[in-house]
């Protein structure tokens, strides 16, 4: 397959997010004697490295019994946050990491991943963990900077130095050889285990922003880099970065410890070697970073290998190719991920990691899949499903193996489209079940203290509590007034949820559903609708949300229409801002971008989005309209997951579901003023994209978790509205990579 060369020209810049750990220059190990000297002078020769993991025939090699039993990667990725903490404060306890380490043995994981240095906890946790054990669990250790560091720098020849002594302070940290003074944002501590048997290999960097690709290549003249152990075969600049990079740290393994173990780089979709015509984005392919360009020396026994980070829903390109949306894979089945890793694997001559794959269990979403596995919008059981299925399309395609993203939920990090509702300073210290980002581990945090949904009156003793001023007036319609005598309202919330509880005077054996529905209002900005939905003769004082509680099958939350997206769009149509980018779908035809429409005060339809005949009825408003979706794509901005140009899907859930429901479509009840949110369906077709400028914005941050057919009945939402900052930030710099903060993100 032909491979893109650098592109000369490209559109304009956008904001291409990955908040990391930064650089941090100096401490710990041996240190070389000029840290700017030519990598090509070799004064001495290390001898013959030792070479325990080594690449053959496209797969990892380890030593035993005198040869190389090979092994494929069955790996996860670990990050160096948990609930409350940020990840630059490595709060994570030795406990806690012994607890990891044998859950990740019980789920038959063969390596674990991580992005940067661990507190010595981790590495005396693992090495305790794999002592005497046939069945050990390998480390691939990877070397941080951050995405703003690399932004300054403009050029990323001006950060090889600092690079180089975090490789070299990586190295030394393995074999526990090294103490790390305290740096905020940082591990630190006398790290004394070594861990260097078990270390397969080091993926380093990150996912390189196209912006930064492309001054390095512009800025240095071109040509290729000839090291001891590494060099690149292109003349691309970057590659040859890369490559003195990677040579340095083999080097300094081999001259300090005698051993040599594989290399690799991190990469990623938007930077791979080949080429996307269908990419709507210019940024999305712009740059090659090709690891095929850097290729082992005769010295270099050990070898290289390409890691990719790889999502089925970002960029577009993976929903816009046809050959990759079109594509079946082995189980007979259309998968556009599939297609596309075999695309790439049969494009790379290298081994190839899959290095971070998965979906998040989430309820809201931020991006959609051409075929269902979107960025968000799965419960845990489907989240389960899904990677299993990506980890055999990952085996499928002949790579080395996959590391599913990631071991644990991160509390701290926010998605694009609820980052206006989150206050930097507090994402760790409450679970946002709205936000993809928080939601991709194995490994799911439940909120200390939360209230059981069982209809139990002990845990509630301690919850606010609103009596009746007066007795209501009871229906004589032959229904148990019971059902209908308000006695009381207990509200209480945890790090998850705002959990409300209803008190009737007596429910009997049970709600009868078809006779009873209880309507509970909330709101928190005061300037919400008035009218309430469901065909409610009544007001209500400014209400942002409403929830039905109408039994299983008919339970949902409703949402003041100024929370759509498509709001923003149709106010910015009326300014000439936006206007039709239609792009090709799969039959080749064009798409266009929803008619302008009137502004009105509550959006009743989903005005001028575009309805997909293949849809069924909308059940809930009981019409024959094709349910309609809202579909804003943003242009200007360049990040992955974290910064959606698909559709927004904001959803509801089932008063039955105590987590997370299906995906939302934006249909509308019999009333003006509310969006309906219907949980029962996914869409499985493209949307297209109908804004080029936007301001961000808001999400539909909703949902109840239970009834009880008893004497109360108990709802609980998403706490999301009622823990947002409406403030202008905290001081703290953002750093956005698609899950970003400003303290180290991806170790986080």
């Amino acid at each position: 397959m032909d491979r893109r060369a650098f592109l000369t020209t490209v559109g304009a810049a956008g904001t291409l997010g990955t908040a990391g750990c930064g650089d941090r220059a100096g401490s710990g190990g041996p240190e070389r004697p000029d840290d700017d000297a030519d990598p090509e002078d070799e004064s001495g020769d290390p001898g013959d490295p030792e070479t325990r993991f080594r690449l053959r025939g496209g797969r990892f090699e380890v030593a035993a019994d005198g040869g190389f039993d090979p092994f494929a990667l069955r790996g996860i990725n670990l990050g160096m946050a948990k609930p409350g903490r940020f990840p630059g404060e490595a709060a994570i306890t030795r406990a806690e990491y012994d607890r990891w380490l044998a859950a990740m043995g019980e789920l038959n994981a063969n390596v674990v991943r991580v992005y940067t240095v661990h507190p010595p906890a981790f590495y005396r946790a693992l090495a305790d963990y794999n002592r005497g054990r046939s069945d050990p669990i390998y480390l691939l250790h990877g070397n941080w900077i951050g995405e703003e560091v690399l932004r300054e720098a403009g050029d990323v020849f001006a950060v090889s130095a600092s690079f180089d002594r975090s490789l070299r302070r990586v190295v030394d940290v393995v074999h526990g050889e090294t103490t790390v003074d305290p740096e905020p944002g940082h591990a630190s501590g006398t790290f004394d285990a070594d861990v260097s048997e078990y270390v397969a290999g080091y993926p380093v960097g990150i996912e390189w922003p196209p912006t930064v690709v492309r001054e390095t290549n512009r800025a240095n003249d071109p040509g290729p880099y000839e090291g001891r152990y590494l060099s690149s075969t292109v003349d691309r600049p970057f590659e040859r970065w890369l490559a003195g990079r990677l040579d340095e740290a083999v080097d300094y393994e081999a001259a300090e410890y005698g051993v040599q173990r594989p290399v690799a780089f991190t990469n990623w979709v938007t930077t791979d070697p080949l080429d996307h015509p269908y990419e709507p984005f210019d940024l999305e392919d712009a740059v090659s970073v090709d690891p095929d360009a850097v290729v082992a020396t005769d010295r270099y026994d050990a070898g290289t290998f390409a890691a990719y980070h790889v999502y089925p829903y970002y960029p577009p390109l993976l929903n816009e190719t046809p050959a990759y949306a079109d594509y079946v894979d082995h189980r007979g089945e259309p998968n556009s991920y599939a297609g596309y890793l075999n695309d790439l694997v049969s494009a790379t001559d290298h081994p190839l990691v899959v290095a971070e794959f998965g979906v998040p269990s989430s309820r809201g979403i931020s991006q959609r899949d051409v075929h269902g596995r979107d960025h968000g919008g799965h419960t845990e059981a489907e989240q389960g499903e899904v990677v299993a299925a990506m980890y055999e399309d990952v085996r499928e395609a002949g790579t080395a193996g996959g590391l599913v993203f990631s071991w644990q939920n991160e509390w701290f990090k926010r998605t694009w489209n609820f980052e206006p509702l989150s206050d930097p300073d507090r994402r760790p210290e409450w679970s946002n079940v709205q936000t993809p980002e928080q939601r991709f581990g194995l490994l799911a945090f439940d909120p200390d203290g939360a209230v059981p949904l069982d209809g139990s009156v002990d845990a509630w003793t301690d919850a606010t509590a609103a009596t009746p001023a007066g007795r209501p007036a009871p229906v004589a319609d032959g229904s148990a007034a019971g059902a209908r005598e308000l006695t009381a309202v207990r509200v209480t919330s945890d790090a998850a949820y705002l959990s409300v509880r209803l008190e009737f005077a007596d429910l009997g054996s049970g709600v009868d559903w078809s006779r009873t529905n209880y309507l509970v209002t909330l709101g928190t900005t005061g300037r919400g609708a008035t009218t309430l939905p469901y065909g409610v003769d009544a007001d209500a004082p400014p209400t942002d949300f409403v929830v039905r509680l109408g039994g299983p099958d008919a339970s949902r939350v409703t949402v003041d229409a100024r929370y759509d997206p498509l709001r923003t769009c149709t106010a910015a149509r009326q300014a000439s801002t936006c206007h039709d980018t239609g792009i090709p779908n799969r039959g080749g035809s064009r798409r266009s971008g929803p008619s302008s429409t009137a502004a009105t005060p509550f959006l009743k339809r989903a005005s001028g989005s575009r309805s997909n005949p293949s849809r069924p009825a909308d059940s809930d408003t009981g019409t024959g309209t094709p349910t309609r979706r809202n579909t804003i794509r943003s242009r200007t901005s360049t990040s992955r997951r974290r910064r959606m140009r698909s559709n927004s899907g904001y959803r509801g859930s089932s008063s039955t579901s105590r987590t997370r429901a299906a995906a939302v479509d934006s249909a509308t009840s019999g009333r003006t003023g509310w969006r309906r949110t219907n949980p029962s369906r996914r869409s499985t077709s493209r949307p297209p994209r109908t804004c080029r400028r936007t301001p961000p914005m808001s999400p539909t941050p909703a949902g109840t978790r239970g009834t009880t057919p008893n004497r109360s009945t108990v709802t609980r939402t998403s706490s999301t509205p009622f823990r947002a900052s409406t403030g202008g930030g905290s001081g703290r710099p953002s750093t956005s990579r698609r899950r970003g903060t400003p303290r180290p993100t991806r170790n986080g």
